[in-house]
């Protein structure tokens, strides 16, 4: 099967069409991802801050992990962990917008990935449903393994079982 292209009078064949096809698909999930340099302003909660540049905020949701809800065991120790970054020069790397249109990104200080550091050392969950990494499974095993900090309860309830029973009760 060979296709015509009208634009400039060229015949296209099926091969060269798929490769056009995944390049397409390539560039626009690089060009999507989008790395900021500023800091950190204020720390939501132990997952969610809000991160200033030279000529924007954005309120940003940390890709991957899922931290204690306010009300749940381990929420103060989760947001400490993030508030130490506060005024750092750091940088995100933006990979899209979740649900509540907060931006869902990673966050760097020098060089260190911030968010595999929290999972390292148990201030949050991977949050499995949104990120397949493995580096942030293995970070989420070594913390149970020692029990690190909310890895430490017996059973510790993750986020969004916590966030469901809670909807539940509220009906």
């Amino acid at each position: 099967m060979v296709f015509f292209n009208l634009h400039n009078y060229r015949i296209i064949f099926p091969s060269q069409k798929i490769c056009v096809i995944f390049l397409l698909i390539f560039l626009n999930v690089k060009l999507y991802s989008q790395t900021y340099e500023g800091t950190i302003i204020r720390v939501i909660d132990g997952d969610t801050f809000i991160f200033l540049t030279s000529n924007l905020s954005l309120t940003v949701r940390m890709l991957g992990i899922d931290a204690p809800e306010r009300d749940q065991p381990f929420s103060r120790e989760s947001s400490e962990f993030l508030s130490q970054y506060l005024y750092r020069n750091a940088v995100t790397k933006i990979n899209g917008t979740d649900e509540a249109d907060r931006s869902v990104g990673t966050l760097f200080v020098n060089g260190k990935d911030i968010n595999l550091l929290s999972l390292r050392g148990g201030f949050a969950w991977h949050y499995k449903r949104y990120s397949s990494d493995k580096a942030y499974s293995a970070a989420e095993d070594y913390a149970k393994k020692n029990r690190l900090n909310l890895w430490s309860l017996p059973n510790p309830i993750p986020p969004w079982t916590w966030r469901l029973r809670k909807s539940h009760y509220a009906e």
